[in-house]
């Protein structure tokens, strides 16, 4: 009878584990794989990221933050640009909000092609692609609403000899 208590306090043990590692899957971290060469050259196709959660549901998105977000029938991975309420145009390769050119320090590969005025809903972004002459974005499908923003990608994981901080 003792070896059957002890049994139900073990497997009780494990199952309170298993459920913490579901909840923090679900609701903290996430993976996801970059498809494609619209994040190059700092994200390459066939990465794999580690993505937290907690910014969707405690904080905000920043101007340049890295995002993952639902574009169906997939999930896209874009740099946030348009934040809302702002105006945003590019022209002559420079990025324009609210009538200010604005600087970035990362790395993009070709001309961004002049666009806007557009003004940006409440609750959505405007977002690109880092690889601007190979990237389906906000140029094309529009602004994202903030609730399909699933997170902030914050770790590359894969490959295992690149693992590095994603800003």
């Amino acid at each position: 009878m003792d070896e059957l208590i002890e049994f139900i306090k073990d497997m009780i043990k494990y199952i309170i584990i298993i459920a913490i590692i579901v909840l923090i899957r679900i609701y903290v971290l996430t993976t996801t794989e970059v498809v494609g060469a619209s994040m190059e050259p700092d994200l390459k196709d066939g990465d794999i990221l580690l993505v937290e959660q907690l910014t969707n549901r405690y904080g905000e998105y920043e101007r340049f933050d890295i995002i993952v977000f639902e574009q169906s029938p997939s999930y896209l991975i874009k740099r946030i640009v348009g934040l809302p309420g702002e105006t945003i145009q590019y022209i002559d390769n420079e990025l324009y909000i609210n009538d200010k050119v604005i600087d970035f320090e990362f790395k993009t590969n070709g001309k961004t092609e002049d666009f806007g005025p557009y003004v940006v809903p409440d609750g959505s972004y405007y977002v690109l692609g880092d690889n601007r002459i190979n990237s389906v974005d906000s140029r094309v499908f529009g602004f994202v609403l903030e609730e399909r923003i699933i997170g902030r990608p914050f770790l590359g994981m894969w490959p295992f000899n690149k693992i590095r901080v994603v800003n």
